[in-house]
């Protein structure tokens, strides 16, 4: 976490237009182990809140793991973000029949207007207090939703790279996917002429959270996708800690 506040540091002193993102399952590790589950677990989330707010992300994505905290812990966890940064237009709360979050937030960046939808992947049926619309519904819905408000549109998915495939070929209007979930591939893929969806890191057992995704893209006046580079960078030991992050990770009890 102190080489991730390093990275994205000394990308917000570059000086350029920047967004900081996140696709889901960012409070809880994934069920199938992946990445380290302490302090996380013991917490039910509150030192990745914690992280969140200290690394200043500007949208994420509620995932499927998320949701597993419940609807009264998992709503604890939002009230303790500093910014209004968690997005979902699928994620239900079965009490009110509402969304749980925002659908999409827009941010004015580099002389446009963009619109991060917030995706979530599939729940168990038997949750009892949450429930996830169907992705691609959802992404039919809120796209055009989001374009009456915003030039380029982003999506922030965690519902696996075959759903976010789909939606880049059948839902007009999308411009790039952030995608996540058990099922992503690290790396990017060109869908057509228009659309791109980068996957920054993949997850796997003791794998997750060790790359940081880069993305530096070129939108024409009107928000369509142009040039752009990708890398997923790996957060190792060449990168140095941030001093005050990883003090605050050093204060963490141990158990």
């Amino acid at each position: 976490m102190a080489r991730r506040a390093t990275v994205i540091k000394l990308a917000r002193a570059s000086g350029e237009p920047l967004l900081v993102l996140d696709a889901g399952n960012s409070l809880l590790p994934i069920e199938n182990g992946a990445g380290p589950a302490e302090p996380a677990l013991r917490t039910r989330g509150q030192t990745s809140i914690e992280a969140l707010n200290r690394l200043g992300y500007d949208a994420v994505a509620l995932g499927a793991n998320d949701a597993l905290l419940g609807r009264e812990e998992l709503g604890k966890r939002l009230a303790e973000m500093k910014k209004n940064v968690f997005v979902s237009a699928n994620l239900i709360d079965k009490g009110t029949g509402k969304l749980l979050v925002q659908p999409f937030i827009i941010k004015q960046v580099g002389g446009h207007r963009i619109a991060l939808i917030g995706i979530t992947g599939a729940l168990p049926a038997d949750l009892a207090e949450l429930s996830a619309r169907d992705a691609l519904e959802t992404a039919r819905e809120y796209v055009p939703r989001a374009q009456s408000q915003a030039d380029i549109i982003i999506l922030l998915s965690n519902a696996g790279f075959d759903v976010n495939q789909a939606i880049a070929q059948q839902v007009p209007g999308v411009d790039l996917i952030i995608s996540g979930g058990s099922e992503s591939l690290r790396g990017e893929t060109p869908v057509g002429q228009s659309v791109l969806i980068v996957t920054a890191d993949l997850a796997v057992p003791g794998d997750a959270g060790r790359y940081l995704g880069r993305l530096e893209v070129n939108f024409d006046r009107s928000g369509a996708l142009g040039k752009y580079t990708w890398s997923s960078v790996e957060i190792g030991p060449s990168i140095a800690d941030d001093p005050d992050v990883a003090a605050w990770v050093a204060s963490l009890p141990k158990e």
